[in-house]
């Protein structure tokens, strides 16, 4: 008895009915150098070469642009939001049309760790669904 009132509480827990999109993360951070707003090559050429990767993958409805800075900067939030206006200029002129969505914040310092980068998140169109997993031996 015990053992059909767990199956039965796994059934209806793992039942496809509350499928809900999934999570896709696709995203690049391009780093700049120490007080700059400006992409160097390098980071430049990251970014084609990510984009040349992933637009196979989904088609886009848009992306979302974070540029960053520290908060022990000096103007460390005009820092940050011409850190996202110049990657999302870039990511314009390699990805023409796309809708981006751009900010800046600034962020303390956590243990050595830089806050010199932007994050480009490219948002899908149509993810793919994260029902639930059949359980073997259960039907639907």
């Amino acid at each position: 008895m015990v053992t059909r009132l767990i199956a039965l509480f796994f059934a209806i827990i793992l039942m496809p009915g509350v499928a809900q999109a999934c999570s896709i993360v696709i995203q690049i951070t391009l780093e700049f150098s120490e007080h700059s707003s400006e992409l160097d090559r390098t980071q430049i050429i990251r970014l084609a070469n990510w984009l040349d990767e992933v637009r196979g993958w989904y088609q886009y409805s848009g992306a979302e642009v974070e540029g960053t800075s520290s908060t022990e900067v000096a103007d460390s939030k005009n820092l940050a939001v011409r850190r996202a206006e110049a990657t999302s200029l870039a990511l314009q002129s390699l990805y023409e049309g796309l809708p981006i969505h751009s900010s800046g914040r600034a962020y303390p310092l956590l243990r050595r760790s830089s806050r010199d980068y932007a994050v480009i998140r490219l948002i899908p169109l149509n993810p793919p669904e994260c029902g639930a997993t059949p359980i073997l031996g259960f039907k639907y």
